[in-house]
């Protein structure tokens, strides 16, 4: 078939792709920022022209007819492979099922992809196959598919060549930054390469650092290949290609699309003529005499973690300040043209500077009346949002036992807020730990430089989050800057490289569990090969590091403006909102109002960032003063620590805001570590659960469910002007609002609040979660019903348009009412582009919700966490649905619930009916209630999870005294209905069917049983038989279970080689085939320790 007719029936069209990747090609031919000196805009008709073209070129290169070697040493004749685009838009299926298609037909990996798109109607991803294998998949007619050959322009990011032409720093012989406060503080620019190579498919599957040598060897022999030079590289790293191996070389020129001389068309060739910017690029770089010698020589590179892939830093070590180094731009752009024709390579994406997201406030500290020593206004700003009111720390909940990590460019660590009377030096490398010091309990200085600044940005924001006044280093005491969780230890990681540049070290593992980014780089909103590696490594290896970062001081340009990493699916993006009470300027309207700076969304793709917005506007923290030891804030009457206020400095920006959160983060995961919660429900006071490790997902989905929308407009600062705007929740201003940890979790005697904590939690494609939900507003709650899913979604494609990789949805329905269905982040519909969606419900007593979770459209397993708040019920329902799309299959009863760990004591409750029983049930949260003999009786007997009603016991005493049944051969009671006698069998019953214990007018519902009998049930009656998962009430050995089958099921005497423990995610103890579930081993072991006391 001619390629012609292929580029017609089954390529890609220009808009198409457009709508998938921003990539350099639409630079080119939308925008024409790059070709054309006189940058004219193409007309509609030149781009279609130009886009078919390159693809025809690109189609002709892929060819194995057409195509040279562009490895010499490894090139066997056989077809190579190419990177392609391929989408498939088979109808009712998932993203997975599509890739398991595509797959099949092509034979290849379902591993060996990177999802660009995953929506309803389509999936596009990224592979590697032979030019021969897409032909012969579109003969034989792949349905409804569609592909493009990812072509070289197409691998390189949008706006990267534009930034590097454009860039007037790109030869910085000083740092930049400055200190008046108009605008973000801007480091010494550390230029790097992001490449991103072929999942599965790089050079010889080698780890990332070889491929890159590989690869830049590759590009060594295209420029000898164009300048017949065999000695251009001294690098011991690197190597030269002789000249019997050049004859199969494609020189770079040719290679690349912009640039060949191979096209045919001659519209395409005066496209890419002699006056383009990569055409200069090439002869003023690697054909130039000097070849970018210098820039070989000493690029380093740095592998990346979770993503195949690596880092070429460009200026590392760089002191030659020639045109072959890599500050001369046009080796650059020609380097960036090397990798991208590279069939191994799928994106390359130039690194941009990091910007310290902060304002040096000119007033200092010395010349303000300081805030009421040792109470800060962010600490009950982000607690309550109530004046004074800090109920945290009146919980003793302060961030003890957690530790915070910065990651920054340097840090004063005897300034007060941070000082240790030891001196010690023993927390100083990579993998050094000191937890007996009072503060810093990790520096790690391996990347960078362990000095620090006057007036420097980490000591401000490591004082923000966790810092606490000590005078001598040993006595702490309340001062005027005490960071939000005060009671938390500092793990620092020194980003500081000279006197003001930093190196972005990606999540870095220093034993943190919620670390800060208060930097970031400008991508214009666009999904960058950073974010890959955020998200990678946040998903898929620090599960349970909450990653916490500015969103940026650059809003008042306008939207899109958050910078990265905050604007990638895993992060917690942070805007700052104004302060209060001595902490505020004249004008300044307090902490319902948004700063003007703090970056603005959505994110290019439509997401919703940043996330949150906490103080960090005028905000009191530490100042860095490295010329004093123990500088502090005034409060020392001392002399020698230097004058009044010399270790503070009022500050500005989301720099301050991040740590701010960070800061209240470490108070919930505190709040987690201590036991405030069982493994469903948080119960508010201290070791009334179990230790709970919360995952990322988790902490982020409570942040955000407790935050309140800011009732403000957005203020100019410092004048004051509001600017008349719109301003509300999920916009690209506020997010989900400001931080109100009151809201997150229940604080017995400080709120009403009651919360279902879902952490990290697997579902797949065709599965729904359930959760019943009733609402209880007699105990005077007041708080609407409030639902937050949060995933960690798997990393996208550079460059992406449609970002989200896995897609959850969580919605709402009424039950019982108007069957009303509610949808997250204020929309109508569901949500297709969010990895967090939340949902606000006003409520009313009695009311009862479905909260569902749906794997909509999934590429891969998936894990989430869900936060429910509200006033609810002591019970709740969960379901996990099979198989959505078929209602048949939907099951109405909750699984088997789980022994819980918290023991609790005997109680008696007055009831005098099944009814009253089951109510008296739930409201303790008792997930079971078994009938006795002898209705009615005294009441209600609860012990442990199950409530025992109607024993035919007339005292407390002989109810507590007692051996609860199950230890006798059978249990029969007797109910009265109207007079009419009815026998039934000892049976529990689940939360779901409770309402159907009132026994039937019929006399015949239950016969009396035999020993060995079978049981006949009510049909509206869902009864569950022994077993049961109380340890409580095991039946004794040999006695007969009447099953809901009528058969009769004899348990024989317990052999202990039938009795195990299943380590898994849930712990289970097998009994003669019947499951107990356990939530903890220790609870699991004590009962088979119990076990085979009674029964040997």
């Amino acid at each position: 078939m001619a390629s012609e007719t292929l580029l017609a029936e089954k390529m890609i069209s220009r808009e198409h792709f457009s709508s998938l990747l921003r990539t350099a090609f639409e630079d080119e031919v939308t925008f024409s920022h790059l070709s054309k000196k006189n940058n004219r805009q193409l007309s509609q008709e030149e781009s279609e022209h130009a886009w078919l073209d390159i693809l025809n070129y690109g189609m002709r290169w892929t060819q194995s007819k057409h195509h040279r070697a562009l490895r010499p040493d490894n090139y066997t004749g056989s077809e190579p492979k190419h990177p392609y685009v391929l989408c498939s838009r088979a109808t009712n299926k998932s993203g997975l099922e599509r890739l398991q298609l595509l797959a099949q037909s092509l034979g290849i990996s379902v591993e060996r992809s990177q999802t660009v798109s995953n929506t309803d109607e389509e999936s596009c991803f990224i592979v590697s196959v032979t030019s021969s294998t897409i032909q012969t998949a579109h003969e034989t007619d792949i349905s409804n598919s569609s592909f493009t050959p990812l072509v070289d322009v197409m691998k390189i990011a949008s706006g990267g060549i534009r930034y590097i032409l454009e860039d007037a720093q790109w030869q910085p012989t000083a740092a930049s930054a400055s200190a008046g406060g108009d605008g973000p503080l801007r480091t010494t620019h550390v230029a790097s390469l992001m490449v991103d190579l072929i999942p599965g498919e790089g050079v010889n599957a080698v780890n990332s650092s070889t491929a890159a040598t590989q690869i830049l060897n590759d590009v060594i022999a295209m420029i000898q290949s164009s300048i017949n030079n065999i000695n251009i590289i001294s690098s011991s790293n690197l190597r030269s290609t002789s000249n019997q191996q050049l004859s199969n070389i494609v020189p770079m020129r040719d290679a690349f699309s912009l640039t060949s001389s191979l096209h045919n068309n001659k519209q395409l060739r005066s496209f890419t003529d002699s006056v383009n910017v990569w055409s200069e690029a090439l002869f003023s770089g690697f054909e130039a005499n000097h070849h970018c010698k210098n820039m070989f020589d000493l690029l380093q590179v740095r592998e990346r973690g979770e993503i195949e892939g690596f880092e070429l830093l460009l200026n590392a070590q760089q002191t030659v300040e020639d045109e072959g180094t890599a500050w001369n731009k046009n080796c650059v752009i020609s380097l960036i043209i090397g990798l991208s024709v590279n069939q191994s390579v799928q994106s390359v994406d130039v690194g941009r500077p990091l910007e310290i997201s902060s304002f040096d406030e000119a007033t200092s500290s010395t010349k303000r009346e300081l805030a009421v020593q040792g109470i800060t206004n962010p600490q009950w700003i982000s607690q309550s949002g109530v004046v004074d009111e800090r109920p945290f720390f009146d919980n003793n909940l302060d961030g003890s036992g957690q530790t915070v990590g910065i990651a920054d460019a340097g840090l004063d660590t005897d300034n007060c807020y941070f000082y240790d009377s030891s001196n010690s030096e023993d927390f100083y490398g990579r993998y050094s730990w000191d937890m007996s010091q009072r503060k810093v309990v990790h520096y790690d200085s391996d990347f960078a430089d362990r000095r620090e600044t006057n007036r420097g940005h980490g000591t401000a924001v490591a004082a923000a989050a966790v810092g606490r006044r000590s005078f001598d280093g040993l006595v702490e005491s309340n001062g005027y800057a005490d960071g939000t969780a005060p009671g938390s230890k500092l793990a620092f990681l020194d980003m500081g490289v000279g006197s003001a540049a930093i190196q972005d070290p990606g999540v870095a593992d220093n034993g943190a569990k919620t670390i800060v980014g208060s930097w970031g780089r400008s991508y214009h909103g666009l999904y960058s090969s950073f974010c890959k590696d955020y998200d990678a490594i946040l998903r898929d290896t620090f599960t349970d590091v909450l990653f916490v970062t500015s969103s940026g001081n650059t809003g008042s340009t306008g939207t899109i403006t958050v910078q990265n990493p905050a604007d990638c699916k895993n992060t917690l993006a942070v805007g700052s909102g104004l302060n209060y009470g001595n902490d505020i300027r004249s004008n300044e309207l307090g902490i319902d109002y948004l700063a003007d700076y703090s970056s603005k969304g959505p994110t290019a793709d439509g997401r919703i960032k940043p996330d949150i917005i906490a103080p960090g506007h005028f905000l009191l923290t530490a100042n860095a003063n490295v010329d004093m030891v123990g500088e502090c804030d005034g409060g020392i009457p001392d002399s020698r620590y230097g004058a009044r206020g010399d270790g503070v400095r009022y500050v500005s920006g989301t720099s301050f805001a991040a740590p701010t959160v960070a800061g209240s983060a470490a108070l919930i995961r505190q709040y987690f570590i201590e036991g405030w919660c069982t493994t469903d429900r948080c119960c508010g006071s201290k070791g009334c659960g179990s230790s709970i490790s919360p995952s990322n997902s988790l902490m982020k989905a409570l942040l955000l469910n407790g935050a309140v929308p800011m009732t403000g407009k957005v203020q100019k600062v410092p004048n004051g002007a509001v600017l008349e705007e719109s301003f509300a929740v999920y916009d690209g201003k506020q997010g989900f609002g400001r931080i109100n940890l009151l809201n997150s979790v229940p604080l017995y005697g400080s709120n009403e609040l009651q919360l279902i904590a879902v952490n990290d939690k697997t579902i797949t494609y065709g599965n729904e979660h359930d959760y019943i939900i009733d609402i209880n507003t007699s105990n005077g709650c007041s708080s609407d019903l409030k639902v937050t899913l949060v995933w960690m979604d798997p990393p996208g494609a550079t460059g992406c348009l449609n970002c989200l990789v896995n897609d959850l949805d969580v919605y709402v329905e009424e039950i019982g009412g108007s069957e009303k269905i509610y949808y997250p982040n204020g929309l109508s519909r569901r949500d297709s582009k969010n990895t967090v969606e939340r949902l606000v419900i006003n409520t009313s007593n009695g009311e009862r919700f479905r909260v569902s979770v749906k794997a909509t459209n999934l590429v891969s397993e998936q894990r989430y966490s869900l936060a429910i708040a509200g006033c609810l019920a002591d019970d709740i329902d969960t379901s996990m649905n099979q198989q959505t799309n078929s209602p048949s299959k939907r099951p109405t009863d909750a699984p088997t619930s789980k022994r819980p760990t918290n023991k609790q004591t005997t109680q008696l409750t007055s009831c005098m009916s099944p009814d009253e029983c089951n109510k008296a049930r739930k409201q303790k949260g008792i997930k079971r209630m078994f009938v006795g003999e002898n209705f009615p009786s005294y009441g209600c007997f609860i012990k442990g999870n199950t409530a025992f009603f109607g024993l035919g016991f007339t005292s407390k005493d002989q109810i507590e005294n007692t051996d609860l049944p199950g230890y006798r051969q059978r249990l029969m009671c007797q109910l009265e209905a109207s007079g009419t006698n009815t026998t039934i069998d000892y049976f529990s019953v689940e939360p779901s069917s409770a309402p159907s214990l009132q026994p039937s007018m019929n006399p015949t519902i239950h016969p009396t049983l035999n020993q060995t009998s079978g049981q006949t049930m009510q049909p509206t009656q869902k009864l569950t038989p022994w077993p049961t998962n109380d340890a409580s009430v095991l039946p004794t050995p040999s006695t007969t279970v009447e099953t809901a089958t009528n058969e009769a099921r004899w348990w024989p005497k317990i052999d202990k080689r039938k009795i195990e423990c299943i380590l898994s995610t849930d712990y289970k103890v097998d009994v003669a085939g019947a499951n107990v579930m356990f939530e903890t081993e220790d609870d699991c072991v004590e009962y088979l320790v119990e076990l085979l006391k009674k029964h040997g």
